[in-house]
């Protein structure tokens, strides 16, 4: 089984909040993770921005950093894990 998607995200971020509320409405199951509540997961989204920013909304599928995705990317990067 694939693991769930991870979203990581910023506090009080109105991208963010769009984006997993569209992913809950699709049922698409996922993981929301707060940049501070998980150090490792952060610096790793740092390493995969051209910049180094911990960009939010990141969501993490199979391997693959999607930087403010739109639901379908998000679908098709699921159908491709």
């Amino acid at each position: 089984m694939a693991e769930l998607p991870v979203v990581y995200h910023l506090p009080g971020c109105p991208y963010s909040a769009k984006l997993r509320a569209k992913m809950t409405l699709a049922r698409i199951p996922h993981r929301s993770v707060r940049f501070r509540d998980d150090e490792e997961g952060a610096a790793a989204v740092r390493a995969h921005h051209p910049q180094g920013w911990e960009l939010s909304p990141t969501v993490l599928i199979g391997g693959r950093y999607l930087s403010n995705p739109t639901l379908a990317e998000v679908r098709e990067a699921l159908a491709h894990s």
